[in-house]
């Protein structure tokens, strides 16, 4: 039985060519468990053990510390089972601890890390113009499916690829005393591209070695029935609910802003960031009480705009923002990469900051952006029913 279990492992981590593929019921945490055991001598060992075991000289961390097998994230009920079992785990050190550097309460009743972030020249802290670096919180980001299918990485989009984000990883958050090799970066990397513990489901592991792009699922009740109508690519045409939430979620991954979403809103079609008022304190919506930073920012137009946010998303994140002469900087405050879906209903607590602890608070969520957004803002309500139907739907995306 071993034996089989590692020729059927190394054909399904190995090249594209290779199969069978597990099915769905294979795809689960005891199947990935399994067949990384029994990787043995295969390319991806060491990129395996890289994630699960090499702690770099820091502080006890590795990569599987925070990205667990079973949904390449760590849940609050994860999380509070680790420090029933060890108060003194990894995970509630350094950054996993509250401001005081003493108590854990915050990621115990939230989840989320503590993260500094450098200043850009264009930004100025309005409360201490000499302090260059703000204090954020967020939830760790799901390693499902992204690795290998979502070249976006980060809430904010600041590390171009796998290895710049383990690098940061391994820095800031192991504390590594040990400087990686590029080697190992790499390893890392391939490991998580290639071995189907990173894919929520067969066809999303057949996608990326080539196969092709999964398809949005019929739907068996009326309600997944009309939830699957929000998802599918339509042009906005309140009050009709077709295609309203594809746009923004659209693309083989359902993250990507479609033809008919950058007809509605000023962005670019294929666009992977948007606001969502999440913690905007303008709203109501900072939900766990985060610190509010009061910004002044150089928008590229001779103007200095004050913003105040719990967390500024990819306006920290030059690169990826369109010159100021199609859009002034400051309009970007608060806006964060648009998360893949598939296998959505098993990564909860959600959103940057961790404030949906579940799908029904998601849609609470998108309940006041259909309300206060000033492109769609007011031509739809979501009712209770129309959030009920979208949480079905999400909940069939495997």
């Amino acid at each position: 039985m071993q034996v089989k279990w590692m020729c059927a492992t190394l054909c399904v981590v190995g090249a594209s060519a290779c199969a069978p593929v597990p099915d769905e019921a294979a795809l689960s945490s005891e199947w990935a468990a399994r067949q990384d055991a029994l990787l043995g001598d295969h390319p991806l060992s060491e990129g395996r053990r890289l994630f699960v075991e090499e702690e770099f000289g820091g502080n006890g961390r590795t990569c599987q510390t925070c990205h667990s097998i079973a949904t390449g994230t760590l849940g609050l009920q994860d999380i509070r089972r680790l420090y029933r079992r060890d108060p003194n785990h990894p995970l509630f050190e350094h950054d996993g601890l509250d401001d005081d550097g003493v108590g854990v309460s915050r990621i115990l009743s939230e989840g989320t890390i503590r993260i500094t972030l450098q200043l850009p020249w264009y930004v100025t802290n309005a409360d201490d113009p000499a302090k260059r670096t703000i204090d954020v919180f967020r939830g760790i980001p799901s390693t499902l499916n992204t690795p290998g299918l979502d070249p976006a990485l980060m809430y904010d989009l600041r590390n171009p690829t796998l290895e710049d984000q383990a690098l940061g990883a391994i820095h800031g958050h192991a504390q590594a005393t040990v400087e990686p090799t590029a080697d190992q970066l790499a390893l890392i990397a391939d490991f998580q591209q290639q071995a189907p513990r990173f894919y929520s489901s067969a066809a999303l592991f057949r996608y990326s070695r080539g196969g092709p792009a999964p398809e949005l699922p019929e739907g068996r009740t009326p309600s997944e029935r009309r939830g699957r109508r929000m998802f599918i690519d339509a042009p906005f045409n309140p009050p009709s609910r077709d295609g309203i939430c594809a746009l923004c979620h659209s693309g083989p991954m359902l993250n990507l802003t479609s033809a008919n979403g950058a007809a509605v809103f000023p962005a670019i079609e294929g666009t992977r960031f948007h606001p969502l008022f999440v913690g905007d304190p303008a709203f109501g919506r900072n939900l766990l009480n985060h610190p509010v930073h009061n910004l002044l920012v150089d928008d590229g137009l001779g103007n200095i705009i004050p913003v105040s946010t719990t967390d500024p998303g990819v306006l920290f994140t030059e690169a990826v923002l369109p010159p100021p002469a199609v859009l002034p900087r400051s309009t970007f405050v608060g806006f964060f990469k648009t998360p893949q879906l598939w296998g959505v209903k098993d990564t909860a607590p959600y959103f940057h900051d961790n404030s949906a602890p579940d799908l029904e608070t998601v849609m609470d969520q998108y309940q006041l952006f259909f309300d206060v957004d000033p492109f769609v803002g007011g031509q739809i309500h979501l009712t209770e029913q129309d959030k009920q139907d979208a949480i079905a739907y999400l909940r069939l995306l495997r």
